[in-house]
């Protein structure tokens, strides 16, 4: 059970360090952020398939990080 939990919990720690290292990136400045986004599309909109797979990776590995540790408490 716990080398099952281990390489899981590999497997997904690498696909979500592949899927936050292809988001697209967007330079912030501060003082024209807030009149520069008017009439683009908003964040979820570009690519919302791979912003959703991250999160959802990203709360499947908390889960399964979560179990690992109830799993291993004695």
């Amino acid at each position: 059970m716990m080398l099952v939990l281990m390489v899981l919990a590999l497997i997904l720690s690498v696909a979500l360090i592949v899927l936050v290292t292809i988001q697209p990136r967007q330079t912030q400045i501060f003082s024209t952020d807030a009149t520069s986004n008017i009439g683009k599309p908003s964040y979820w909109s570009s690519q919302p398939i791979r912003k959703f797979l991250t999160l959802a990776i990203s709360i499947a590995l908390f889960i399964l990080l979560l179990m690992f540790m109830i799993v291993s408490y004695k």
